[in-house]
């Protein structure tokens, strides 16, 4: 665990100096951040532990990086498991692996994965909606499980029949609502305020539609 605590702070501290708070400004979107932020530690609040070190809770962060870009997102979730940490709810030597895990891997694939969407498929509202936030989330919150299992199975902290028999088997009940809250909220701010959304554009996604 305390490898990760450096590797982890690097990445946010570089985020930090690097991402784009201008926009926020710019934009008045500094109270919907703010907000942002705050529902990432009530989800992540609402966790299911199954055992010690494997646990279940909604993400959230596929949103955050539609709405902000994958920098903001990763200094978002960042401050959020601060904050938990904080308040006794994630143990602080764990804090680098839990944000490796659970905070850069899922912005990340979930930037990466909208790159290849856009590069791919047609700009269409619903292929944003269904492809880019709904099946995407659920795509990046299994690859959080699979990949805190494996880990934990690496490290020889917990054995196959609680990672494959117990941990693993919670994963479609995991990700059917983590797409439903994506999809759901993405389709809210996209009708209602799409000016909030950095990453939808109604010229590409609707108009000649």
């Amino acid at each position: 665990m305390l490898p990760a605590w450096p590797i982890f702070l690097l990445f946010v501290g570089w985020n930090l100096i690097g991402a784009p708070w201008r926009l926020l400004t710019i934009n008045g979107l500094w109270p919907l951040f703010c907000g942002a932020c705050l529902l990432l530690v009530a989800l992540w609040w609402m966790r299911i532990d199954v055992h010690a070190g494997l646990e279940l809770h909604l993400l959230g962060l596929t949103s955050m990086v539609l709405l902000f870009g994958w920098r903001l997102a990763l200094v978002g979730g960042g401050l959020a498991l601060v904050v938990l940490a904080a308040g006794d709810v994630y143990d602080w030597p764990a804090l680098g692996v839990n944000g490796l895990l659970g905070v850069a891997l899922p912005v990340l694939l979930a930037n990466r994965l909208h790159a290849l969407i856009q590069r791919w498929l047609p700009k269409h509202y619903f292929v944003y909606l269904m492809v880019a936030a709904h099946f995407s989330s659920m795509l990046v919150i299994a690859a959080v499980i699979v990949s805190g299992g494996l880990l934990m199975l690496l490290l020889g902290a917990q054995p196959w029949a609680r990672v494959g028999g117990e941990y693993f088997l919670f994963m479609p009940l995991v990700m059917l609502p983590e797409g439903f809250l994506n999809g759901a909220l993405l389709t809210m701010l996209t009708l209602l305020k799409p000016e909030w959304v950095r990453s939808f554009d109604d010229r590409d996604y609707i108009d000649g539609k």
